[in-house]
């Protein structure tokens, strides 16, 4: 695993969390304010919030979304599925032999987000 990408993640799902459970108004969806709180990329399925906004969210949104099918499901599964989940529970939900195997893909994701981090970067 890579301290920085999973400290991101982290963040990334605590962000996530806190949009999906403001309520009230915070909640309708504003096609102009998510262009502007995403710099131009809509995502969709994201709620706004007053005052609630990492400049970090959407980006690590699109590049969560973007991963290969099985590490989103990962990705989803350690930071916002069950967080009090043992990480042999969350292996064997996701099918893999053991709490290494799962540590194993885990770094293999946090490898691909930093990736694609560095690629957004650089362009």
């Amino acid at each position: 695993m890579i301290k920085e990408i999973d400290e991101l993640l982290h963040a990334w799902a605590k962000q996530r969390a806190i949009r999906e459970s403001f309520p009230g108004p915070g909640n309708v969806r504003c096609t102009i304010g998510t262009l502007i709180d995403s710099q131009g990329v809509v995502i969709p399925a994201t709620k706004r919030s007053r005052g609630l906004d990492d400049p970090r969210f959407p980006v690590t949104e699109l590049i969560v979304n973007a991963l290969r099918h099985d590490l989103n499901l990962l990705v989803y599964e350690h930071y916002l599925r069950n967080p009090l989940s043992t990480p042999a529970q969350k292996a064997r939900a996701l099918g893999y032999s053991g709490t290494s195997a799962y540590y194993r893909a885990l770094g293999t994701a946090h490898e691909h987000v930093r990736a694609a981090l560095v690629k957004r970067r650089a362009a």
